[in-house]
């Protein structure tokens, strides 16, 4: 097996007369990888006349064309421009050296590219979308646009926001609904190593999905949870209502995905007990780790949420502050640190640490 599933809980025994809510993290650990996997890279860069500006556009096509030469040539790489309607620049293996145009439209049809991406993706292929823009989509403008959009399971989003005009709200939004990552870019130099990060060298597995117990709720990826592309360790923080009763509560976790080494489907589970007690033994044996480190994304979650509606975010900025302190984590706390309440910079941090 290339990845295994390892289930860590706050409780170890559950009430037989109140209810619990039980902290559950969930980690899908790497174990043997594959170099050349069959993955799909799509790089759609808007080409609006904004891009002009500030070298935007020419640093985002030689990032394009350096990770392009990267990739290895076991993996499918098309290029993409949009403004007026997407156009197919290159679609061939990795590995190679492409003459971009340097040509500008005069519109930014974001929906129509992602649309277009999405048509690419239907074959099944573990494909990985990385979105370049700077300005506000131009053809559907409201964020429930593209929450209706159906993202099937083999595709992830990397969106990336360049400058301060574009809309991060649905930038965020596509990340979130795709298990990917938002990132806010201002100075167009962090673009080389925004996308050469962008490069999987291990994938461990492919186009997986989780089934999960009825009644958990994750706070750091969207439910139904797929995974295009494993090529690290994932963490997978929730929590689940546990009724009072009798019998021992078993909860089972299960991983559908294909095999990169020998490109097999499997599906591997892990189960665990939550044997009943009176309270003061549940109380007792509480993980209160697990809990702090729990309840901090369900703050993060719920501070990029009042924070994408425009909201007040002071009460929960200080109780995001107060739980990092009180996880002990000096990387959760020095993420914290870093959000100012700019919208587009903390929005990308929040889903940057969500899938981190």
């Amino acid at each position: 097996m290339t990845i295994s599933l390892k289930i860590k809980t706050s409780h170890k025994y559950v009430s037989r007369n109140d209810r619990n809510e039980v902290g559950i993290l969930i980690y899908i650990v790497p174990e043997k990888y594959s170099v050349n996997a069959n993955i799909r890279y799509i790089i759609a860069v808007d080409n609006s006349p904004s891009m002009k500006d500030h070298n935007k556009f020419e640093t985002a096509v030689n990032s394009a064309q350096t990770l392009l030469s990267h990739i290895p040539s076991a993996n499918n790489v098309i290029i993409i421009l949009f403004s007026n309607h997407p156009e197919i620049i290159y679609n061939g293996p990795g590995g190679n050296q492409v003459s971009i145009p340097r040509k500008f439209g005069g519109t930014t049809r974001l929906h129509e590219a992602i649309r277009k991406i999405l048509e690419i993706a239907s074959d099944g292929i573990p494909t990985k979308a990385i979105l370049l823009t700077d300005g506000k989509p131009t053809d559907k403008t409201n964020v429930s646009d593209y929450e209706a959009l159906q993202i099937p399971t083999n595709l992830t989003f990397i969106s990336i926001g360049i400058g301060k005009d574009y809309n991060e709200v649905i930038l965020k939004r596509l990340s979130d609904k795709s298990a990917g990552v938002f990132y806010h870019i201002e100075d167009v130099s962090q673009m080389p190593n925004v996308l050469e990060e962008q490069r999987t060298t291990s994938t461990y597995a492919l186009n997986l999905t989780l089934d999960l117990p009825q009644g958990f709720y994750p706070f750091n990826y969207e439910l139904p949870i797929f995974i295009p592309i494993v090529d690290k360790l994932i963490a997978i923080y929730g929590t689940m209502i546990i009724d009072p009763g009798n019998l021992p509560v078993n909860l089972t976790f299960t991983a559908n995905y294909t095999d990169p080494v020998d490109s097999q489907y499997k599906v591997i589970s892990s189960t665990i007990t939550l044997e009943r007690a009176e309270d003061d033994i549940v109380r007792s044996t509480i993980n209160s780790d697990v809990l702090a480190e729990i309840k901090y994304y369900r703050l993060l979650k719920e501070y990029g949420d009042m924070l994408a509606k425009g909201k007040d975010t002071t009460r929960i900025m200080a109780e995001l502050m107060q739980t990092a302190k009180e996880t002990g984590n000096q990387a959760l706390i020095e993420e914290t640190q870093k959000l100012t309440g700019y919208a587009k910079a903390d929005l990308s941090e929040v889903t940057k640490k969500m899938r981190s």
